[in-house]
């Protein structure tokens, strides 16, 4: 075996110059960025799709109307995967008191319904949006009694998530389980609950900036108090004995407050929520730190916030004119994927295929824990996960997705209820030389051509040099494939977006 001092020696000789493999094409910067960006991760199947539809701004307006675009025969299977998200909430509620379906196990099986939805829907940005909402208007799988609406409350965002904002926060304010979740469904005549009163003006609408005051949030829990939850069968239901009475006042909104029926004073004043200046940018902001970067300009803001209030509060015509602007199209590659976004784009780039779960080690149930993070939308706070770069570069997070790259490139784990594609079939003729190789699988995994860093690192951790002859049955078409993969897979250029 060669000493570690030759290996360098002749590492240090090799010449690592890029060696194009042109008969595999690769998608335009704007095209993968767009993929990346709007969509859940670059594949050759969305970049087809993309050149089908005319560009990559021709596919997104397309993907704008849904209903327009054939969905998958895997995604319509994926719902007969979890039967018991049917379930009606007193069955769900029964269920969970006597074990038979505990409140975690309807927990993991929604949060693995959205993450295959990501994975293999052809909704791509549908499915991102849903993403968006879950994140902004926040109610934990698992949150106190909530979790007995929430897969209601998903399919609640799932329908407004590309229509107007006014339609969604109304519909998902006055939901149970945003009425459990933030205390709503407590509030009696003459002690209104403020959690949900602050949290609306706090997190789902005008934001902190906007120069409310506690008075304000007093009056705005007063304004939603009466709107409450049958716990019977867990829906919604107006009781003018708990709303309290009196003259209210929220940034610019007033009403005498005198009815003892104040259910449309509560839809009055959030739909004036939702069509606020504040709440404008603020969406404005939370998408553009989403879509575009970190620290997006004020300029972008206020062209966003102005479209969203012109439009009527329109999310599809907003992010249509996101997607248009320049600041989006030099964005690319500037956002670190999360670990579940990792994990969706890993899946989709390699060509992992599940399969109906037969047990809890089949892919559809294992993956609620291979990324090994803050579980899909388990975050504990009301103010949803975190969407900027530092929250998700830790070292620890690095080596846990470097470990989740290894076990799906390799096709190790999870092992049952699914299929990898075989480590021969990435090879596209035998007898390529390695270089070439190497920029093959760098257009499918990465969607551009390689790099001399890629060559090199490449070689490094597998071994072998440039010009070396693979064939079907050399190493790196067999079991030290998964070696050149991830070297491809840890890069910034998969794990950002």
């Amino acid at each position: 075996m060669p000493s570690l001092d030759l290996v360098s020696r002749v590492a240090a000789r090799t010449t690592y110059a890029v060696r194009p493999y042109p008969a595999t094409a690769v998608p335009t910067t704007f095209e993968r960025h767009m993929m990346n960006r709007m969509g859940c991760g670059y594949s050759r199947r969305t970049w087809s799709q993309m050149r089908a539809a005319g560009g990559a701004q021709q596919w997104f307006a397309q993907q704008l109307t849904p209903a327009s675009v054939p969905e998958t025969a895997l995604a319509r299977q994926i719902p007969r995967w979890f039967p018991r998200l049917a379930d009606d909430a007193p069955t769900r509620w029964a269920r969970s008191k006597d074990g038979s379906h505990s409140a975690w196990v309807y927990a993991r099986d929604l949060g693995n319904y959205t993450a295959l939805r990501r994975m293999y829907s052809d909704h791509q940005v549908l499915e991102t949006m849903v993403d968006f909402w879950n994140n902004h208007l926040h109610v934990p799988l698992q949150g106190n009694d909530s979790w007995v609406q929430r897969w209601d409350y998903d399919r609640t965002i799932r329908a407004h998530a590309l229509g107007r904002f006014e339609d969604l926060l109304l519909a998902c304010s006055l939901h149970p389980s945003m009425l459990l979740y933030l205390d709503n469904a407590k509030s009696v005549r003459g002690a209104p609950n403020e959690n949900q009163g602050r949290e609306l003006l706090e997190l789902h609408t005008v934001g902190r900036t906007s120069g409310y005051t506690e008075t304000m949030v007093k009056h705005s829990a007063t304004i939603l108090s009466g709107y409450t939850v049958d716990e019977g069968d867990w829906t919604t239901y107006y009781d003018p004995d708990r709303h309290t009475t009196g003259p209210v006042q929220v940034l610019g909104f007033t009403d005498p407050n005198r009815a003892a029926n104040g259910s449309q004073l509560t839809v009055r004043y959030l739909k004036y929520l939702a069509n606020h200046p504040a709440t404008a940018r603020m969406v404005a902001r939370r998408l553009a730190v989403r879509f575009v970067s970190d620290a997006p300009s004020d300029a972008l803001v206020a062209h966003l916030a102005k479209v969203f209030t012109d439009s009527g509060t329109d999310i599809s015509a907003t992010l249509h004119a996101l997607v248009a602007t320049d600041e989006f199209a030099a964005s690319a590659g500037r956002k670190v994927r999360t670990p579940v976004d990792d994990l969706v784009a890993t899946v989709r780039v390699l060509g992992v295929r599940a399969s109906a779960p037969s047990n809890d080690e089949s892919f559809a149930h294992a993956i609620a824990y291979l990324h090994r993070s803050t579980l899909v939308y388990q975050w504990p706070r009301p103010d949803g996960a975190p969407e900027t770069n530092a929250d998700w570069a830790s070292a620890s997070r690095m080596l846990t997705s470097f470990r989740m790259h290894w076990l799906l490139a390799g096709g190790y784990y999870p092992d049952s209820g699914v299929s990898y594609r075989r480590p021969a079939a990435w090879l596209p003729r035998s007898g390529l030389r390695l270089d070439r190789y190497v920029d093959h699988v760098c257009r499918l995994l990465l969607g551009r051509g390689s790099t001399s860093r890629d060559l090199k690192a490449v070689c490094q951790a597998t071994g072998h040099r440039p010009g070396e002859r693979i064939t079907r049955k050399h190493p790196l078409a067999g079991y030290k494939f998964v070696r050149m993969a991830i070297v491809l897979l840890d890069s910034p250029d998969h794990m950002s977006r």
